[in-house]
């Protein structure tokens, strides 16, 4: 059975054969969703259901989250089963993100999920084409996921930004207070009312960044606010203040509220300007260290506390605070996914961030041509005086290309997001080789710079 309807809309459906429908969610479908992703997502086959799981998806499900809807899963279902089982499913996510101040949003799709029974039938495959389809019906110009290695390479992802980085502070290195001396930094709960001060100190670094996370005050709202509404839902995160002796705010932290290793996770701490974080870090440590002290734990077999695992991306300055006196352990990052169906559109879009870096290099007021063989199709880009007038698909002849540099098309998306230098893509990839003059420009263009991209 075929629809006549689009693959983005709510009434598509596609048969898939032997029984297997293809779809949009309704809420109808929550239990169903949960079950499956609550047995997906195990450790191993004979451990019991993740209850947190299936949790979290009833959030997800609920109508009101801020990144998406009760709709908003593309699910294959067995109508051959009773009950119609769902049998693989995926959903997305909705985010807004910057490239150097300039806004473009993104279709984010997360907790993919088949039953092992029924893998390598292409249902994935199917899903991520109808994520993708009404991801971009809605505008987005970039698809991103966390995922696990190699797999999304499959539906045109590439590693193309840091994902995650830590530095590790074991709990029996954090300097002890003096006695009898009060704690110069506390912790108190944030409240709404706190929500413009959160929003200030999270995006004091966010010129330190190629890629930043647009986090709107909806969002800040929701995990402050929606769960007290829902007794039985499970609240995912806690945005702390950190204050002084006098109740002046002075920075917040961002954590868990459950504890499911022997490492507290910090996904966010930031200062306000002219705090000293040489002084502040000691008795900030040690008010984390209570913290997590008296969080539940997600499974029984947990264990002790050990460590607080600052998890701030690959730069940070409390990083050069902690040192490895305080913080020896180092988790290189991992990367995000990112997709980008029309690589020229984007470019276009990104314009402005190009052409301040043409007018601050070696090569201002650039103008020429590049043409990039991506093996399979190109990218050509005019600049006239260091703006940009042209970027659109180039067709790459059979004879007498003329090419500027050739990339991997997936491998050019490391390059554009500043990921890696050219050096660094011709040290891994042979296939990857620029000319001269071209590389000067290039490396003006797409110079490799890290990013902290929160995942929502």
């Amino acid at each position: 059975m075929l629809t006549a309807a689009p693959a983005a809309s709510a009434t598509y459906r596609r048969d898939l054969g032997d029984g297997l429908i293809l779809r949009w969610s309704t809420a109808e479908d929550t239990e169903n969703i949960a079950q499956l992703c609550s047995l997906v997502f195990r450790r191993k086959a004979e451990e019991p259901p993740n209850e947190h799981m299936s949790r979290e998806v009833r959030l997800l499900m609920r109508g009101d989250h801020p990144l998406m809807g009760p709709g908003d899963y593309a699910v294959v279902e067995d109508t051959r089963k009773e009950g119609n089982p769902i049998v693989a499913c995926t959903c997305l996510w909705r985010q807004n993100w910057e490239y150097e101040g300039i806004p473009f949003p993104i279709g984010r799709p997360e907790i993919v999920a088949s039953d092992p029974h029924y893998r390598h039938r292409g249902l994935i495959r199917a899903l991520f084409e109808i994520i993708h389809a009404r991801s971009e019906a809605e505008g987005h110009m970039v698809q991103a996921i966390t995922g696990i290695p190699y797999f999304y390479r499959q539906f045109g992802y590439e590693y193309a930004l840091d994902l995650g980085g830590s530095r590790t502070v074991i709990l029996s290195l954090i300097p002890k207070a003096k006695e009898g001396e009060p704690g110069p930094f506390t912790l108190r709960e944030a409240a709404v009312e706190d929500i413009p001060q959160i929003s200030t100190l999270y995006n004091r670094r966010r010129a330190e960044s190629v890629v930043w996370t647009d986090i709107p005050e909806y969002y800040w709202r929701y995990h402050l606010e929606a769960w007290k509404a829902h007794p039985d839902t499970d609240r995912l995160l806690s945005i702390q203040m950190i204050v002084d002796a006098g109740g002046a705010v002075q920075g917040c932290v961002m954590m868990p509220v459950t504890r499911w290793g022997s490492n507290l996770p910090v996904w966010m701490l930031e200062f306000a300007a002219g705090v000293n974080l040489q002084a502040v870090m000691p008795p900030v440590l040690r008010a984390l260290q209570a913290y997590g002290a008296q969080l539940p734990t997600r499974r029984p077999d947990t264990g002790p506390m050990h460590g607080i695992s600052f998890e701030l991306g690959r730069t940070h300055p409390v990083y050069h605070v902690l040192g490895n006196a305080l913080a020896p352990q180092y988790e290189a990052p991992y990367a995000w996914y990112v997709r980008v169906r029309d690589v020229p559109a984007f470019i276009r879009r990104i314009a402005p961030a190009l052409e301040r870096r043409l007018a601050n290099s070696a090569v201002a007021g650039y103008t020429g041509e590049l043409k990039l063989d991506f093996y399979r199709g190109g990218l050509r880009m005019v600049f006239e005086n260091g703006r940009l007038t042209t970027a659109e698909h180039w067709p790459v002849p059979l004879y007498d290309s003329n090419a500027s540099a050739g990339f991997p098309a997936l491998v050019f998306l490391q390059l554009l997001f500043g990921h890696r230098s050219i050096d660094e893509l011709r040290h891994a990839f042979p296939d990857v080789w620029t000319e001269h003059d071209p590389e000067v420009v290039l490396n003006a263009l797409f110079p490799a710079r890290p990013s902290a991209v929160m995942p929502l």
